[in-house]
This record gives structure tokens, C-alpha cells and sequence, in this order.
């Protein structure tokens, strides 16, 4: 599952004045690319478009300025399977309970807990 949290925009140390796109410790097109589930191809379509230059003795791809990675994340996101995103959901214990209870006596309609509950766990859905 891939968020927007785990894209990481990095300065080099190599390069002054250049940034590189790191997911979870992988910074290599081949890498990404099999975790997006996007054609190293299209990353790289991606990445040229927004600036990059690619240095062959790292195998890294470099962008000129933050917002050129950040724009390339967004475009990487928006190229992605629905299935292979993901978003991060904060809940509280009671928010978690209900969840638990609701899958263990799924179809019985036996759960019993505050409507403030649920309605807090469909707002945090929704958002």
C-alpha cells in the first residue's frame, strides 16, 4: 500500500542545490516502480517532465527544486492503481473497539456502542 507520507523529498549530498525522491529507502526508478505498479518508463516521463536529470554513476534521478519532486509525487500518486493506495487513518481505542466488535459479530446486528462513535469513525473515513 502506498501514501503520500512515505514519499520523502531529500536534499542531496552529492549534488548542491539538487533534490531526489526517496520511497521508504528506495530512490531507484526500478525500485519505485515495482511499488507503484507504474512502468519504470512512465516514472521516468514523470521525472524528466518535472525537471529531472539523471546521474548514471548513482543511478538517481535529480530535480532542480523541491516543488519539481513534490509535483512528480503527486503525478506518481495520481498514476496509480486505486488498490495500491493507501491514507493513514488516526483512531482512538473506542474507535478501534467498535471496528473489532462490528467484525467479529458481523451480521447479527448485536453491537451496541455510542452512534458518536460511528459517526466519528464515518467522519474520519470521509475526510
Amino acid at each position: 500500500m502506498i501514501n503520500q507520507t512515505n514519499f520523502i523529498i531529500r536534499t542531496s549530498g552529492r549534488r548542491e542545490g539538487s533534490f531526489y525522491i526517496d520511497y521508504i529507502g528506495m530512490y531507484r526508478v526500478d525500485d519505485i516502480s515495482k511499488q507503484t505498479g507504474i512502468k519504470p518508463s512512465g516514472i521516468k516521463e514523470i521525472y524528466i517532465k518535472n525537471g529531472a536529470v539523471y546521474d548514471d554513476a548513482l543511478d538517481v534521478y535529480y530535480f532542480p527544486g523541491i516543488q519539481d519532486a513534490k509535483n512528480s509525487i503527486s503525478e506518481i500518486l495520481d498514476g496509480m492503481k486505486p488498490d495500491k493506495k493507501g491514507r493513514v487513518l488516526v483512531l482512538t481505542e473506542a474507535e478501534v473497539e467498535y471496528i473489532r466488535q462490528a467484525l467479529i459479530n458481523e451480521g447479527s446486528n448485536t453491537i451496541r456502542v455510542s452512534n458518536k462513535i460511528k459517526d466519528a469513525i464515518f467522519k474520519k473515513l470521509n475526510d
